[in-house]
């Protein structure tokens, strides 16, 4: 499925039924093939509607920097036109820099958070500066040596027989949407100040092998929040929900179930 936002052609999927809805909301340079086994196991009990946000995956992609307020925007606009009422959003990496962006500018849409192997610092300048040198190599030469760096980065050694899926993943991502997704992060501003102003219930969730946002960055997010659940989960790298998706939907659909009623 696809909406108009922004001009733009946003790919989506949106599955099942039942309350909160879930939001999952994929990270850098990814699809939402990402969530695939997260949408069959939530699909039968919420409503489940996982975006590919602009430039990523199947959705079109604008021109210059995006930023994470405008990819929070664009969540805005989809929730909207679908009529979903206040979600639980899922970040994971890149997309929990939306998601903090998103409970900053719509607090009204929220239920709860959930943070997948991210952080909430903004990039160092050195590693802003890498950013933009590879937004710059991406707009000369296409993708392929984005996809050729993070794809193996993102499993464990043990998980390495999913690499061609990840690739694959990756792949579908438009050049200019990976510029843009890579400049837009290297602008972001530090959401650190705003954690302790976090008002819906959220959990933090890491794999304990991640090497692209290590786990000692979630346990900064699970203390800085209030009331805020930190899980770490065994034998996962970056892309924890994919990797080990049994052990994460069954971390998530606990806390689920520990959420007040309307």
């Amino acid at each position: 499925m696809h909406a108009p936002i922004d001009g733009l052609r946003i790919a989506y999927t949106d599955q099942g039924h039942g309350l909160p809805p879930l939001l999952f909301v994929h990270g850098f340079p990814l699809s939402r093939g990402a969530w695939q086994r997260q949408i069959e196991a939530f699909g039968s009990t919420h409503r489940v509607v996982a975006p590919d946000p602009r430039g990523l995956g199947e959705s079109e992609a604008s021109e210059g920097p995006t930023s994470m307020a405008r990819f929070a925007d664009d969540l805005e606009r989809l929730l909207r036109q679908l009529g979903t009422g206040p979600v639980v959003l899922v970040g994971h990496s890149m997309g929990g820099y939306v998601a903090l962006a998103f409970q900053d500018r719509h607090p009204g849409l929220l239920r709860g958070l959930v943070l997948v192997g991210t952080r909430a610092g903004a990039d160092a300048p050195e590693a802003a500066a890498k950013r933009r040198a590879t937004a710059e190599r991406v707009r000369r030469e296409g993708t392929s040596s984005v996809v050729d760096d993070m794809a193996p980065k993102m499993l464990t050694a043990g998980g390495q027989d999913q690499l061609g899926q990840v690739r694959a993943m990756m792949q579908s991502a438009s050049p200019a949407g990976v510029a843009g997704a890579l400049l837009g992060m290297a602008e972001r501003p530090d959401a650190t100040p705003r954690l302790g102003r976090i008002g819906v219930p959220t959990l933090v969730i890491t794999g304990a092998e991640d090497t692209v946002i290590p786990p000692s960055e979630s346990e900064v997010l699970a203390r800085s929040i209030p009331g805020a659940d930190l899980e770490v989960i065994p034998r996962a790298g970056h892309l924890v929900a994919f990797e080990q998706a049994e052990a994460f939907n069954d971390r998530l659909a606990a806390w689920l179930r520990r959420l007040p009623a309307d």
